[in-house]
């Protein structure tokens, strides 16, 4: 319902009333006034919305300043601010189309308020790109009114008082404009004059060549060997001024191609990696339009070396397709280059980064195979060159970047003791930067992370104490790069990691609170980075992994409420991320274990919700994999009957039989879980180790 205007008794009585104390009479007729556009009290007419929004902010600014009452000074210095901030959030969320029109058609040249029908106008706000029910949002927030006059209905500003306000807006955009048409001719003036004199050096280019021409065809046969070999230094000079031209734009490329090596690794800790991909598309998008002719093997290189990084930034964002599709580009021609004979260093990184970000990608889609081999590969093609005797810092990176994935590889398939020397070694290629003096910040972070997955492979090997050195170590270097730099999150990432393990380490030593404080350490880091990057989908399923140790120690402690809170806190994550496998099979795990606390606390719906997600969750985690894979029959029975190695009776689609004491039931299951394990076929000793 639409309030109705206020006359001036109406409104000063709306003032002086619940104020009370707070506004004297002549405080609130000057109010009363000024929202009426200077009118006497007995011809005003009132704007309800306008005068409430006058009074609470003349309020705020009372409460602000100290004071016990609102004063007319206090008025004069609000009422303009209030009403251009009350028109700026009035028009925020409108097209700025919108708002031109609204400042040039319902107000005059001199400033006053003119009326339009309101077909033209809803005419208008449609081809400036509005809503359909923009007239109607505004008219709600009191800027416009619609009246009928003489049987049209006719839309105008609410009221005079906001003439001053629009007008001055609109003097603001008139001055702007001003100043961009002045500086784009001011432009246009200058590209003339350089064309200008850019043909007067060709005119005179010109006339010298052809007075050269005249004194050739004037001499005779004698001088006709002199004008062969001026021809020939011509031809020279053409071809050396071609090579620089060439080497120039070579060495361009190449800039592009450090800037965005740079740009990844200072804009990846704040979480825009977003700038990356922006710019990265639009250097690929020069070297698409390069004409044939012009493009050399530097060029098929950098625009590879481009689409690496391309690629990267969107497996971040879980744009797993096309980033697929960049990364095979790029592989690709790296691939045939490097089988050319180019042994370039940058080819090399290139490659493998690309390799790098390739199994990274096949990981979040779980195709595990592929994953390991490709790691393998990145790893084959860097090390030669980092087993120098002097590798680059840029080398060194990525061999250790490399080396930390593969180490992560491993240890998802239970090589623990190969995974422990792995990142061993992506640690010290880190330490060999700056020896962690945080010079370095990205070698450093690295370092961190590499320790983070050091610290799960030493606890699967109950290596206890030697786990405790490399975790708070580790612990320790990501501190001080999260002390230089508060919002770094690679460094929050690494501190999450580290804090993950640890909790599992405390946690089986039966230190569980310990355990729970670590763990709850671990998914305020990833909190905290998704609040920075909110599309950064890994660190969503970090977080819902980590939310699943601090229900696990909370359910060990006996605090089962506290428990149900974060195996729900997992789940509430779902809106937020991208549908892949990676987020199917952790959140489908979450859902398996929440079914078994609530089907073990007798809350029997509760439990089938979370075991209707928990099948549904398992579908998004295997999708994408092959019909006949071992991972498309084996992540629904692991997934959604048994969650992790010890987790005892009643997970998943266990947990209702089994709460019910329905044990014929829970037999028939099991058995035909069983002969559906029994027909996987696993195509090497890693899957039969898994099936069995």
């Amino acid at each position: 319902m639409r309030l109705a205007r206020m006359t001036g008794e109406q409104a000063l009585s709306a003032v002086v009333k619940p104020g009370g104390k707070l506004v004297s009479l002549e405080v609130a007729e000057a109010i009363v006034r000024f929202i009426a556009g200077g009118s006497e009290l007995r011809n005003a007419e009132v704007e309800p919305s306008l005068l409430s929004l006058i009074c609470r902010e003349l309020n705020n600014a009372r409460i602000a300043k100290g004071r016990a009452e609102i004063s007319v000074d206090l008025l004069a210095g609000s009422h303009d601010t209030i009403l251009a901030d009350f028109y700026e959030r009035t028009l925020a969320d409108q097209p700025e189309a919108l708002r031109r029109y609204i400042e040039d058609e319902l107000l005059t040249d001199s400033g006053f308020r003119e009326s339009i029908a309101e077909e033209r106008v809803r005419k208008a706000f449609a081809a400036a790109g509005a809503r359909p029910d923009a007239l109607a949002t505004l008219v709600d927030r009191r800027l416009l009114r619609i009246e009928e006059r003489l049987d049209v209905r006719r839309v105008e500003l609410t009221h005079d008082v906001l003439c001053s306000v629009v007008r001055a807006s609109r003097d603001l955009r008139h001055e702007r404009e001003a100043r961009d048409e002045a500086e784009r001719k001011l432009d246009e003036q200058r590209a003339r004059q350089r064309a200008t004199r850019k043909a007067l050096v060709r005119a005179r280019q010109i006339a010298a060549v052809c007075a050269v021409l005249a004194v050739g065809a004037l001499a005779s046969a004698a001088f006709g060997f002199l004008n062969m070999k001026r021809a020939q230094e011509a031809e020279l000079k053409a071809q050396q001024t071609r090579a620089m031209a060439e080497s120039a734009r070579g060495e361009a490329e190449k800039l592009i191609v450090y800037l965005l090596d740079d740009f990844y690794l200072e804009l990846e800790p704040v979480g825009r990696l977003d700038i990356v991909a922006a710019l990265s598309k639009r250097a690929l998008d020069y070297y698409d339009a390069l004409p044939k002719e012009l493009r050399t093997t530097e060029t098929d290189r950098n625009r590879a070396l481009a689409l690496v990084r391309y690629g990267s930034a969107l497996r971040i964002q879980s744009k797993l397709d096309e980033s697929q599709k960049a990364l095979s580009d790029a592989v690709d021609v790296l691939g045939k280059l490097r089988a050319q004979g180019d042994q370039s260093e940058a080819t090399a990184i290139g490659l493998g980064l690309g390799l790098w970000a390739e199994a990274r990608v096949a990981g979040s889609k779980g195709r595990r195979p592929e994953e390991r081999e490709l790691i393998q590969q990145a790893v084959a093609v860097l090390k030669p060159l980092a087993s120098a005797p002097t590798p680059s810092v840029p080398l060194r990176r990525a061999y250790g970047t490399a080396l930390t994935y593969l180490g992560f590889t491993q240890l998802n398939n239970n090589q623990e003791e190969a995974a422990v020397k792995t990142l061993e070694e992506a640690r010290e290629a880190y330490r060999s930067i700056d020896d962690l003096k945080l010079d370095d910040l990205p070698s450093a972070v690295a370092y961190a992370e590499a320790s983070g997955w050091e610290v799960n492979a030493l606890q699967s090997l109950g290596r206890f104490d030697q786990l405790r050195q490399v975790g708070e170590d580790a612990a320790r270097v990501a501190g001080q790069v999260l002390e230089k730099r508060p919002g770094n999150m690679m460094a929050l990432r690494a501190r999450g990691l580290i804090s993950d393990s640890l909790a599992g380490a405390e946690g089986f030593d039966l230190h569980l609170r310990k355990a729970l404080a670590l763990a709850e350490q671990g998914a305020r880091d990833w909190g905290a980075i998704v609040k920075l990057d909110p599309s950064n989908q890994i660190a969503w399923n970090n977080l819902a992994a980590a939310r699943q140790g601090t229900a696990f120690w909370s359910w060990g402690l006996g605090l089962i409420r506290e428990s149900q809170e974060q195996w729900r806190a997992g789940l509430a994550i779902e809106p937020d991320v991208r549908p892949s496998a990676m987020i199917g099979y952790t959140l489908g795990t979450t859902a398996g274990y929440r079914a078994m606390l609530e089907a073990d606390l007798g809350n029997r719906q509760a439990a089938e919700a979370a075991l209707a997600d928990n099948r549904r969750l398992i579908e998004i985690a295997v999708r994408d994999l092959p019909r006949d894979s071992f991972g498309r029959g084996f992540i629904p029975e692991q997934t959604g009957y048994y969650g992790f190695p010890g987790s005892g009776l009643g997970y998943g689609g266990y947990a209702l039989p089994l709460a019910a004491g329905e044990y014929e039931t829970l037999r028939n299951l099991a058995r035909a879980s069983a002969r559906r394990i029994e027909q996987l076929k696993a195509a090497d000793a890693q899957r039969e180790l898994d099936k069995n």
